[in-house]
């Protein structure tokens, strides 16, 4: 019988042989995840059934992406009627599957019609006459896009090409434009992208040229794209989410979370029992008006952070991956921007070193508990023709600056 040592080991070899083969399998995965987690990142949806009725254009039932919100359910049954009421109702709020939503009707005193009264607005729009850009006789070159992220983010985007200047103007969703009740979130859901450009223009007093419009899981996917964005996550958005606070690099979900997050524990929010809702749709959390303004004001403090880090993180990828990023951003828009145009507009609004973010000039008002906004249209034409003169005087101190 062979007798074996006190410390040989018939099975050294083959430890040796799996050690080794461990490690080199470990090392390819890594490799491997480094470069697929680099890469701009596609979304791909598991698509959900969804039924929706009411105050709705075209009721029926949908087939929508999983993740889909109410927003975008209410765009595909065809916008809604003249007498729906969606001033209750979470748009942001997540569809689910094998559900049926039904959109109230408005409720008004005797006599009243509110839908006649919204066409009767539209129909008595005067001629619509853009304001001029010009300076010292001199037109300026400039391209005016309308920004909207669903369910309720509205902005004017200004670029300036020969200055390389970007102006962002926020317009809260419950803005007034016309003589009723209708906010400018009611105006869109309801008539559709032309005409709500057709009433901005009027009130504004300035041409619209394009339209972008983005959808909740296309803005995750944009923001996956670069590989996730940098943001300075605050105390209660870090307790809602179990995150850290603190600056942070997030993915597209969280980063949606982050514009659309309402502190209700330090707002005085007050969750409303099920038996009290007279929809299913509507909010269960009834927050003040003050405080909803208040709430408003942070998701556009929020708002230019997003904005703020997009910008960056596409400015540090490579040029191959910004050729990719902007390909994909192409397919995931609603735009009426030419394809001939899209590709340089995109990079230089993604890129360009000029740039600012305000909110039209305005202020809000509550009545029977909800929100308006009217807008100081006036101011908005002083703040943006004080703009431009800045842009200018930039290049030419020399000249005198009109200041009115």
């Amino acid at each position: 019988m062979q007798k074996i040592g006190k410390h040989s080991d018939p099975y050294k070899g083959r430890k040796r042989w799996f050690w080794a083969v461990f490690i080199l399998l470990f090392v390819i995965s890594a490799v491997l995840l480094s470069v697929f987690s680099s890469r701009p990142r596609e979304l791909t949806h598991v698509v959900m059934t969804v039924g929706i009725c009411g105050e709705i254009n075209h009721g029926g039932i949908y087939r929508l992406p999983e993740g889909s919100d109410l927003a975008q359910l209410i765009r595909k049954g065809g916008g809604l009627t003249y007498n729906a009421d969606i001033r209750k109702i979470d748009l942001g709020r997540i569809a689910k599957n094998d559900s049926i939503y039904s959109i109230p009707r408005r409720i008004y005193s005797a006599g009243t019609n509110t839908g006649s009264n919204l066409s009767k607005a539209i129909a008595q729009l005067p001629e619509f006459t853009p304001d001029t850009f010009a300076y010292h006789e001199k037109e300026i070159r400039h391209l005016s896009i309308l920004y909207i992220e669903f369910p309720s983010v509205f902005m004017l985007v200004n670029y300036y090409p020969d200055q390389k200047r970007l102006s962002m103007v926020n317009i809260p969703h419950s803005t007034i434009l016309l003589n009723n009740d209708y906010r400018l979130v009611d105006i869109f859901f309801t008539l559709g992208i032309g005409p709500t450009v057709k009433i901005l223009e009027n009130n504004l007093g300035q041409h619209i040229d394009y339209y972008l419009i983005q959808d909740r899981l296309s803005f995750i996917s944009l923001v996956d794209m670069v590989s996730g964005i940098d943001l300075p996550i605050d105390q209660p958005f870090a307790e809602a989410y179990h995150l850290k606070a603190g600056t942070r690099r997030v993915d597209g979900f969280y980063t949606w979370e982050y514009l659309r997050f309402m502190d209700t524990k330090r707002m005085n929010g007050k969750l409303i029992p099920s038996k009290e809702l007279s929809s299913a749709l509507d909010d269960k959390y009834k927050i003040p008006p003050k405080d909803l303004q208040l709430a408003y004001e942070l998701r556009q403090y929020r708002q230019r952070n997003v904005i703020s880090a997009l910008r960056h993180a596409f400015m540090q990828a490579l040029p191959a991956e910004q050729v990719t990023i902007i390909q994909n951003i192409m397919k995931s828009f609603e735009t009426n921007i030419g394809k001939e145009l899209v590709f340089s507009l995109y990079k230089d609004l993604l890129s360009v070193p000029g740039f600012s973010l305000g909110t039209l000039p305005g202020y809000y008002s509550d009545l029977l508990d909800k929100l308006y906004y009217y807008p100081d249209i006036p101011g908005f034409k002083m703040l943006r023709n004080q703009e431009i003169r800045k842009y200018l005087n930039q290049d030419d101190q020399t000249k005198p600056q009109a200041i009115y």
